[in-house]
């Protein structure tokens, strides 16, 4: 009798071993257990498994860079029988665009390139051109090729700024990696890049930019400069069109208009009372116009006009700064703590400065060997001119440590270097791991995280709009914050958080601009609101002090001690023109004074938020008490 072949395989949500005929599914990769983005991380089975998913989210987070390279270091998808890497296969995906036809380039255009087959057709591929994309970045498609060139079915046509000009996912950068600490900036997360690698690290990102035009807001060249004929340049002029707006292809500097408006000017009482005196006052209007607030010089790239008003695309192209989170694809994150100059930065032997410096003790505490073996295989790569291809896990047998020292050992290279430090003109002490890791830039930049505003917008609740428009520009306070403060005894800090800053509060920074002493600040609308929705449910809430709050039923007698108006009618919208019908429940003539109103019925009825308590005081079910409700029971003798 043979006996049953054991295998490993996932039983009752755990791995084990299952007898062969037992199997239902059979995956011929790994790779299948995970998704695309895991897929691209290499040497997957040298990385935890909790910190394997994190380093998945980076790819969602990283921007386009303007000389983006494709990783030295890269996974094999073990299902294609090229043996093609995933940085290969899903460049197809992120903008490299191939052609589906033999023939002869006709012509190129930003948004096309034409091919004349040699049946005389003429096809042509579309290309993006700065359009517009996820995380104020933007996709464009530079061609390869160029007219007349002949082309094969299957020839890469075009790159995109997501991949290199082979058709690979390109998106960060190959940096010479040194782990060794550096003067206190390197602790914890921080690290510590050179001059030269943040300029090579420079970002491209796109802002669109809208202003909506009403009876309120208005645009047009001639009426803004009839209002503020010096409040730009001639040649900032010259960059607008007859309606005030900026025209495509300008390259536009900090502070330059995009689009000019104008809007009513708002008095408070005293003002307008002035404004008796002078006509002019009166009249006179505020600039609402968009400037372009980017640090560095931005392109427009595109302008969208419509009836009720207009929209404009700028590019830019940002170095890395300080703040700024880059990320090694293994889950090793950091932010940027300081930024050296290249004559300053530690340099190995051959005189190159390295570009990233990251603390070695950040390593073992994300049990994330994957990065020093990544950094060694790089550097191999690097001197031969190849990428390296390798598995997600390696064969029973085989350690991950002798793979890199093999690779290592072929190429005449050590897996540590001796290290200058130009700061003060000596050696390290002891040689250090050097190599070559590839690099994201993550969408949490500097520029992202600082937020200033004054009295900005506020929505129904009276909370800061958050978003990125110029009235909102909110920041929320993180539940790890809000429980750091807490630990820290700071319950100051976060009273003032909810009722000071986090609520529309005009007349407290009012009187403080005005340097007045400001009333203190009473309990948050968003409190007032709740208590008030819970007493029109039924309920009464009843402060007991110290914070303490008791719910009770909302009875007649309650209801009857703020003296209330008798509502007329309890209709509330037309369905037609959905406007309030007069004299019901939305009517803001009738309900708009901030009292309470009833609609007094012809009997009793049992409070609806209490019917339970009810039935549980009198002993009745659920069916009982609606049979007598209905009348369709009689009220029990015991209860009379």
């Amino acid at each position: 009798m043979l006996k049953k072949k054991l295998i490993y395989g996932v039983k009752d949500n755990q791995i084990q071993e299952v007898n062969d005929n037992d199997v239902d599914v059979d995956l011929a990769s790994p790779n299948s257990f995970f998704s695309t983005h895991i897929n691209l991380i290499p040497l997957q089975s040298a990385v935890q498994g909790p910190r394997l998913f994190y380093g998945a989210r980076f790819y969602n987070q990283a921007l386009p860079l303007k000389n983006a390279e494709a990783p030295l270091v890269r996974n094999i998808d073990d299902s294609d029988p090229t043996q093609a890497s995933f940085d290969e296969k899903l460049g197809r995906l992120s903008g490299a665009l191939y052609s589906n036809h033999e023939g002869e380039v006709e012509g190129i255009d930003d948004n096309h390139i034409s091919i004349k087959t040699p049946e005389g057709e003429t096809k042509h591929v579309e290309m993006y051109h700065n359009f517009p994309y996820n995380r104020k970045t933007n996709i464009t498609q530079t061609p390869l090729v160029k007219k007349g060139d002949k082309v094969a079915k299957g020839q890469l046509l075009a790159k995109s700024n997501f991949t290199d000009d082979k058709g690979s996912l390109a998106l960060g950068m190959n940096a010479r990696v040194g782990l060794v600490p550096y003067k206190g900036y390197s602790f914890e997360d921080a690290l510590v890049i050179s001059k030269g690698f943040a300029n090579k690290m420079s970002s491209e990102h796109s802002y669109t930019l809208g202003q909506t035009f009403d009876h309120e807001i208005k645009g047009g060249l001639n009426h803004y400069r009839s209002l503020f004929p010096t409040q730009f340049t001639k040649k900032q002029i010259e960059t607008l069109d007859h309606d005030g707006v900026i025209k495509p292809g300008t390259v536009v500097q900090p502070n330059d208009p995009l689009i000019l408006a104008t809007r009513p000017r708002v008095f408070s009482s005293t003002t307008s009372q002035l404004g008796k005196l002078s006509r002019a006052m009166k009249q006179s209007r505020h600039d609402s116009s968009k400037l372009w607030d980017g640090e560095n010089p931005g392109v427009v790239t595109d302008v969208a006009k419509t009836k009720n008003g207009v929209k404009v695309v700028v590019q830019s192209t940002n170095p890395t700064q300080v703040g700024d989170k880059v990320v090694f694809r293994s889950g090793q994150k950091g932010v940027v703590s300081t930024i050296i100059d290249d004559e300053r930065m530690p340099r190995t032997t051959d005189g190159k400065p390295l570009e990233v410096l990251l603390n070695p003790l950040g390593i073992p505490s994300r049990a994330n060997n994957s990065l020093i073996y990544e950094l060694l295989l790089g550097k191999v790569a690097k001197k031969t001119g190849q990428p390296i291809k390798l598995p997600s896990f390696n064969k029973p047998g085989q350690k991950w440590h002798e793979i890199v020292r093999d690779y290592l050992n072929k190429s005449g290279l050590s897996e540590t270097e001796e290290v200058f430090d130009p700061t003060t003109n000596r050696k390290l002490g002891q040689p250090i791991t050097v190599g070559i890791g590839h690099v994201l830039k993550l969408h949490h930049t500097s520029a992202s995280k600082m937020s200033a505003r004054g009295q900005g917008g506020y929505d129904a609740d009276q909370l800061p709009l958050k978003g990125g428009s110029d009235a909102a520009k909110a920041k929320r306070l993180s539940g790890l914050e809000a429980h750091s403060l807490l630990s820290a005894g700071a319950y100051a800090t976060l009273r003032e958080g909810a009722t000071l800053r986090g609520q529309k509060n005009d007349e407290y920074w009012r009187s403080m601009r005005a340097g007045m002493k400001p009333k203190p600040v009473g309990r948050p609308f968003v409190w007032d609101k709740f208590r008030a929705l819970v007493s029109g449910a039924g309920m009464n809430m009843k402060d007991m002090g110290d914070g303490r709050m008791r719910l009770g039923p909302f009875t007649d007698e309650i209801l009857n001690s703020t003296k209330p108006f008798e509502m007329k009618s309890g209709d509330m919208v037309d369905t037609n023109t959905l406007e309030p019908i007069a004299g019901g429940l939305f009517d803001q003539a009738v309900v708009g004074n901030n009292k309470w109103g009833k609609i007094s019925l012809p009997f009793h009825v049992p409070n609806p938020a209490f019917e339970s308590s009810i039935r549980h005081l009198l002993g009745l079910t659920e069916k009982e008490l609606r049979g007598i409700m209905s009348g369709e029971m009689e009220l029990p003798q015991h209860l009379m």
